[in-house]
């Protein structure tokens, strides 16, 4: 082969290989997947409706606050299942 077109091939595989290495070295360590705080999910979920006040002046049981978070689900609110019961043991915790 003329060693001019090797040059570029031989560099592109170079190229592949670190690529490749790379990739199979980020695939191994799977990525943290980190729910907020049941603080965090408070200030950035349930006040996009309501002001803090409304939810930090009311006293309910864990039961009491479970219902209002999934009627806050049903009307749009956005949590996953880990975030809603993240929301809920801070909820019941903070105001009981």
């Amino acid at each position: 082969m003329n060693k001019h077109i090797t040059s570029p091939i031989s560099i592109l595989l170079l190229i592949l290989l670190v690529g490749a290495f790379l990739a199979a070295c980020g695939a191994s360590k799977p990525a943290a997947a980190t729910t907020p705080n049941g603080q965090t999910l408070l200030q950035e979920r349930c006040t996009v409706c309501h002001d803090l006040n409304r939810v930090t002046s009311a006293q309910k049981t864990a039961a009491q606050w479970t219902t209002t978070v999934e009627r806050m689900i049903g009307k749009g609110a956005q949590l996953n299942a880990q975030e809603q019961q993240t929301l809920i043991d801070y909820l019941a915790q903070a105001y009981p």
